[in-house]
């Protein structure tokens, strides 16, 4: 999917330039319709230091199964048996029929759990169920390591156990709040810190939001969280409503941030409504990941998050170019590369 998505950002920032580069040029870079200081007066704490923050991306998909409290759980025990530590934890949301937020990638159940066999359909949209129904599911049971499926044939209590059940947002946050978790935070901020994308689009997306931004002021961790979207009416809903949302960049934003840099745009005479770029990168769109792009973005006192960086050349290369963040699905590679 995520490959699905790098290849969209190359072919849209070409017919960018292409279709839209001239005119630009002419009549210079449009305002944006809302300006926003999150960090007025002082330096954008997502900004890194020196070191680039390790994100274990979908909660770290190759280690353990994606978006589950089991994949949050052996982050946690990693850190604090001297493995690997994570700075900024990536997830996904989607709302569920009964209006609950629960962590989950894909618009359907299929790749990542046992729905087909126990709902009987194909393409199951979480949206369509209940918690107490999508709690019925085997969240780990496609999950493969070293081409062995090891939580395919477990027993119901064992999938509970293992903590591989639907986990909802209230969970999850429970959890990294909790003293086992806590002790376990990246000595550099004393707290986790979160990337958050809302899957959902239209009036579903938006009441996410709504339900999100009520759930992050209730934990008190609203600055401690980076929201983001592919879908632009969430994004506008967002700003309408949530301005104070630390939010990233939208795809169009992203595609317009370039401009600017191309042409040497002084973004402080227009309003910029993101805190952070997470932006793609690859050895095909390497144009994205530039010392120059992103010394231009810290000006602006704007982070540039990275995803998703699987392989250890990529993240070799991203942190010696100054790279803030890197979400990577192998938060262990990441954090060997970076500060093992």
């Amino acid at each position: 999917m995520k490959k699905k998505y790098k290849v969209l950002f190359g072919v849209m920032l070409g017919l960018f330039i292409l279709f839209f580069g001239v005119s630009c040029c002419v009549i210079g870079i449009a305002d944006c319709d809302i300006e926003k200081h999150y960090f007025e007066g002082v330096t954008n704490p997502y900004i890194a230091d020196d070191v680039a923050m390790v994100s274990a991306h979908r909660a770290g998909s190759i280690v353990a199964p994606e978006n589950t409290l089991n994949a949050f759980k052996l982050g946690i025990e990693e850190a604090t048996t001297g493995g690997y530590t994570v700075d900024i934890w990536e997830f996904d949301l989607h709302i569920t029929k009964d209006g609950e937020l629960i962590l989950l990638h894909d618009h359907t159940l299929d790749r990542t759990s046992n729905s087909r066999q126990v709902f009987g359909v194909k393409d199951a949209r979480p949206e369509d169920y209940t918690l107490e129904q999508l709690r019925e599911l085997n969240m780990g049971y496609n999950f493969e390591l070293d081409g062995e499926y090891p939580f395919r044939d477990l027993a119901a209590a064992d999938i509970t156990a293992q903590d591989l059940r639907v986990c909802t947002l209230e969970e999850v946050l429970d959890y990294m709040s909790s003293d086992e978790a806590t002790a376990a935070a990246p000595a550099e901020f004393g707290k986790f810190r979160y990337i958050i994308e809302i899957k959902n689009s239209g009036k579903l997306g938006e009441k996410a939001a709504d339900i999100l931004y009520d759930t992050l002021v209730e934990y008190g961790i609203l600055e401690d969280v980076v929201f983001g979207t592919f879908n632009q009416n969430v994004t506008d809903y967002v700003d309408e409503n949530y301005p104070d949302m630390l939010r990233s960049s939208s795809i169009c934003e992203v595609l317009d941030f370039w401009f600017a840099y191309l042409t040497g745009a002084d973004l402080s005479k227009r309003g910029v409504g993101y805190c952070a770029l997470q932006i793609p990168y690859s050895k095909t769109i390497s144009f994205l990941g530039t010392k120059g792009l992103i010394e231009y973005a810290h000006k602006y006192n704007i982070a540039v998050q990275f995803w998703t960086i699987n392989e250890s050349d990529d993240v070799e290369y991203l942190q010696s170019v100054g790279a803030d963040c890197i979400m990577s699905d192998s938060p262990d590679m990441c954090y060997d590369v970076l500060k093992g």
